[in-house]
């Protein structure tokens, strides 16, 4: 009606043609594209049907020599635009599916970035006010000194809080500027932190080892081993005096460890307690890069978080 109502002044003939034509194949197409499921085969099918009927209500249109010598070509034009609406639908489908699993992916990953910064930062104000009630009346020094710390972690834990809700908000900006800090620098850091009178923890990094030619996604990782496992140190293994971050590189891969000497039957029994989420997302870390991640026991005493990933794994095929 409204193409018929559109050609009428201008045109001598006052039958459907070409314009009605072209007006119910482009219908057809977008309602197998946009119609609710539900509505489609009811409003399809009229359509489908006008554009059939065309070739006898509009002479016009068989003015072309090949629409008079394709037999069946009024059914295949129509059935040609509906097929394409399909597609398209389907199309749009993919689409949605595709950015759901990417909207999936970033929560998942803010979501250990999260865990990461929050258990890393409270886990240390908690450990170090537990041992400032120990020995608040034995050595008032050391306890100020616990006091002080435990400030300045918490002011650390709500800086990284901020940049979370940043990430949240202005991506691109916060990314840029937490990408201009190195991973070695954060580790480093990292275990400046984690060393107190009562637990020293070391690092040694080997020579060979090049943080520069780093992806992005292979720093995050190495720094978020680091960190997972001085938290887990802190959590379950208390009793450990010593804290030994060795990375080092070997056949083509990123070896990480992260030993302590604590009593392997406690720190065993507490690893096993389903407390969080923190190996679960680390381990979903290492998977992605083609990794390996262990933790246990050692045999000469104490525990051991390890990580071996692949270099090069840019250039491995996805699992």
């Amino acid at each position: 009606m409204l193409t018929t109502s559109l050609v009428q002044g201008s045109v001598l003939q006052r039958t459907p043609g070409w314009a009605e034509l072209c007006g119910l194949l482009a219908l057809l197409c977008l309602t197998c594209r946009y119609a609710r499921p539900s509505l489609v085969m009811v409003c399809s099918v009229p359509l489908f049907v006008a554009a059939i009927r065309t070739q006898e209500r509009a002479p016009v249109v068989l003015d072309l020599s090949v629409f008079r010598d394709v037999d069946g070509l009024f059914v295949l034009l129509p059935m040609a635009f509906a097929l394409l609406g399909g597609y398209l639908r389907s199309e749009d489908g993919r689409r949605r599916a595709a950015a759901r699993d990417v909207r999936r992916a970033e929560r998942l990953d803010l979501a250990r970035d999260l865990h990461d910064h929050v258990a890393h930062y409270i886990t240390a104000i908690v450990v170090q006010a537990q041992a400032g009630e120990h020995i608040m009346e034995k050595d008032p020094a050391t306890a100020r000194s616990l006091f002080s710390n435990i400030e300045q972690t918490g002011q650390d834990g709500l800086v990284a809080m901020q940049r979370m809700v940043g990430l949240l908000r202005t991506y691109e900006t916060v990314t840029a500027q937490a990408a201009a800090t190195p991973v070695m620098t954060s580790i480093k850091e990292l275990v400046r932190r984690a060393d107190s009178a009562g637990q020293r923890v070391s690092l040694e990094i080997a020579e060979e080892v090049n943080a520069d030619d780093w992806p992005p996604q292979l720093a995050k990782t190495a720094k978020r081993l680091v960190q997972e496992g001085l938290t887990n140190v802190r959590k379950h293994a208390r009793t450990a005096s010593a804290v030994h971050v060795r990375m080092e590189v070997g056949s083509g891969r990123l070896v990480i460890h992260v030993r302590d000497n604590g009593t392997s039957q406690h720190h065993g029994r507490s690893w096993f307690l389903p407390s969080g989420f923190g190996m679960i997302g680390l381990r979903e870390r290492v998977d992605e890069l083609g990794g390996e991640l262990s933790s246990g026991p050692m045999p000469e005493g104490g525990w051991e978080l390890s990580a071996s990933i692949p270099l090069n794994w840019a250039d491995r095929k996805p699992r």
